[in-house]
Order: structure tokens, then sequence, then C-alpha cells
């Protein structure tokens, strides 16, 4: 197996660093997204007024490959395997029916992963003589963030007073998908996202025993009397959670990662969470994956 170069990507598990392809080295790592510009003007006071929790907007990746006439087994062949090797890259990015699960690997050991699609057409261009093509591929990443592949589950204290989700450090970007699991006995139970003020509570009580989880991604919540994180395996009690601060209108809560100390390597996310008549059985959990920019 030839060793990889970094930094690559794959595309559903396929290297794009591979016998019959090869990325050039044209091909950038990931941009940082923009985000959608408001502009809010306001007679007699001039310039504008500075807007702070603006959304981002879509990322868009390019690939640029190198494709040979080379088969699979590595040796070489001639312009039937280039064809091959285009139409192999063509039933690769032409999936329709999912999104494509791509992974950015810049260094050994650190793998970010995103959903994404081509909508961009994609014409290779091919070299007759030489035996070789270029293909340049257009990816659209709609939930704009990277992330990491496997989700971490933090254990904290309810009530607790700016506690730091460990499993999140180093994150860039906001995690607006986490999953909430709190631990009764907890009367009017909430998580505060210390960065943003933004809030999600429960009204009502979740009985010793019993647990409450809370996806702030679906905007789902349910009643579960055994340890489990699967929301459909309790009665739903969406109707009494309701939130505040910024997207809350259509997700719960953003834990957003902020520079700690001065230390732009040090990257954090602090939660506060509060609740009535708990005792020490009473906790909370948060289940996510980091994500970056």
């Amino acid at each position: 197996m030839p060793a990889i170069t970094y930094p690559t990507y794959t595309v559903d598990g396929v290297p794009l660093d591979a016998t019959g392809w090869y990325l050039t080295r044209e091909t950038r790592r990931r941009a940082l997204p923009g985000v959608r510009a408001v502009s809010v003007k306001v007679p007699g006071r001039a310039g504008e007024l500075p807007i702070t929790g603006l959304d981002v907007d879509t990322t868009t990746l390019t690939l640029g490959l190198w494709v040979t006439c080379r088969r699979p087994d590595g040796s070489e062949g001639d312009l039937p395997d280039l064809e091959a090797n285009i139409e192999a890259l063509y039933g690769l990015f032409g999936v329709r029916h999912r999104m494509l699960d791509v992974r950015h690997l810049p260094a050994p050991g650190v793998e970010r992963q995103a959903d994404a699609t081509v909508l961009a057409a994609a014409d290779p261009q091919v070299n007759v003589a030489l035996r070789h093509a270029t293909l340049q591929v257009v990816l659209t990443i709609p939930g704009v963030f990277w992330r990491d592949v496997t989700a971490f589950t933090w254990v904290g204290a309810l009530p607790g007073q700016r506690q730091v989700v460990t499993h999140l450090a180093g994150s860039t970007a906001p995690i607006t998908d986490a999953v909430i699991r709190i631990t009764g006995p907890a009367t009017n139970p909430r998580v505060t996202d210390e960065a943003t003020g933004g809030t999600v509570r429960f009204t009502g009580a979740v009985a010793a025993g019993r647990r409450l989880l809370i996806d702030c991604g679906r905007l789902r919540a349910s009643l579960v009397d055994e340890d489990t994180w699967d929301l459909d395996a309790g009665s739903d009690v969406t109707g009494q959670v309701d939130s505040t601060g910024p997207g809350s209108a259509h997700r719960w809560l953003h834990l957003t990662p902020t520079m700690s100390g001065g230390d732009p390597y040090s990257r954090t996310v602090t939660v506060t969470t509060a609740a009535t008549a708990t005792t020490s059985a009473s906790g909370v959990e948060i289940r996510a994956r980091r994500a970056y920019l």
C-alpha cells in the first residue's frame, strides 16, 4: 500500500491520492467560510449598525485531480484504462441519493469529516497523446463546518457554574447538534452556553432514576427510564423545552468555543447548568462532535 501524502482527502472511504488518480498541486486546504452579510443603515448615524451572530454561508471545496492510465494493480495501461479511471471518479462523485462522506486528512492523526454534494459541472481535460487527464470537482458543503468523525461524551455537574466541556476543546466553530442528557432528580433543569448566553431549559421535573434527553439539532426531547441515548425509547416532551439565544428559532443551543487567556491555541466551550430539587445522583452529560471552520 503506497504511503499517504498529506494533506489529502477521501470520498466515501476512497482515497483521492490513489493508483489511477491523485490530487493536483493546486488543490488547496479547506477555505475559511464567509458570512451572510446584513447591512442596517440608520439616518443620522454614520456607517452601519454593528451586527454579531451572523449566519455562516455555505462552504465550497474545489478538488483538482490528475487522472492517469494506471490500472488498479499499479501496472501501466492505455486509453481504455484512462477512460475506466475517469468513469470510476464519475461514479464516485455522481452519487445523488445521499450526501458524500468527505474526509480531510491535513496531517497524520488528524481527520475532519463533512457531508457534501457535487452541484457544479465537472469537465475533464483529456490529453490523448500523453494518456492522462485533469478533472476539477467542486463540492458544496451545506452544513458549512467540518466535524470530528467520532462523538465524545462529557460528564458534568448539575447544578454547576462555568464548567469547561473538555471533550469539545479545540473546536473553531459552534456545535449546534449536541445531545444533552440530564439525570434526575432535577426540576426545571437548564444549560447555558457561557460564550453567547444562549440557554435551553426544560419546564417540569425529571424524577430520580429517569433521564431527560434533549437533541439540540433536531429540536426533540424525551424522558426515558433507562440508560440510553435513544430518544425513541421514551415519552416525547418536546413541548416542555424552550430556548433563548442566537439561532434558537431553529436550533436549541449553540456550544460556542472561545479563546482562553489570550492563547489562540486554547479554545474551550464553557457551560453553566442549573436545576432545583437535585441530589448527588443528579447530573448532566453532553454528547457531541467538535466542529471546525
